[in-house]
């Protein structure tokens, strides 16, 4: 299995949450420091991708700070920026409205990454088995790209979209040859699910409602 490094995608307005959501308290820590850890137990790193400039806010965390090269143009940019001075072949990405994204979850990719089936690699081409990247599907079949594997052959398709103003990240991926890890077979743990997506008020209640409920109430 390749050597991995870190990159947190926390460049966002926050616009629906209406503040930022990588510093919401999630079961006594900032969201931001949950994934921090999560990610250094299985990636070198990590840095974040926190936009046009450094976030004074994050600086507790004491890591990397990425600025984007192309401003304003969402996390696509910010995942280019981080790829691009990333010292491994291979990165692990992870957003911070993803609060619930696990060390275990992210180990899970991995391994279905190190022996891809080729019936789970969307524009298959042929040949050799070498994906360009990897992202999970959940088990109600929506992907979520800011949860992924990443290589950086998949940099000029990333610029390419950037310097057309194609900020869309599944619109980059249908350009590449991904492998697509089916949620379902992750047997790591117990819910919450590791693609929890946390956008809005609503959202962040009831992930404080995940937290603070165990998983094994009949309640649930």
């Amino acid at each position: 299995m390749p050597q991995f490094s870190g990159i947190l995608l926390s460049g966002g307005y926050s616009r629906r949450m209406g503040r930022d959501k990588a510093l919401l308290d999630l079961g006594g820590r900032p969201v931001i420091a949950r994934l921090a850890d999560e990610l250094s137990k299985v990636a070198a790193g990590p840095v974040i991708a926190c936009g046009e400039q450094e976030r004074e806010e994050y600086r507790f965390l004491g890591l990397t700070q990425v600025p984007d090269l192309y401003p304003g143009c969402g996390p696509l940019a910010g995942l280019h920026a981080a790829l691009l001075q990333s010292p491994t072949e291979w990165s692990v990405v992870a957003a911070c409205d993803l609060p619930f994204a696990s060390a275990e979850f992210m180990r899970y990719m991995m391994s279905s990454a190190a022996e891809p089936g080729r019936d789970l690699i969307r524009n298959y081409s042929g040949g050799s088995l070498q994906i360009d990247a990897a992202v999970p599907e959940s088990i109600t079949g929506r992907v979520q790209p800011m949860l992924g594997l990443y290589h950086k052959r998949v940099l000029p398709v990333l610029e390419e979209a950037l310097d057309g103003r194609r900020f869309r990240v599944m619109e980059c991926l249908d350009a590449l040859e991904v492998l697509y890890i089916p949620e379902a077979g992750f047997t790591g743990g117990p819910e919450p699910s590791p693609l929890y997506n946390m956008n809005t008020p609503e959202d962040y209640a009831a992930a404080l409602e995940l937290v603070s409920t165990p998983a094994d109430d009949s309640s649930v």
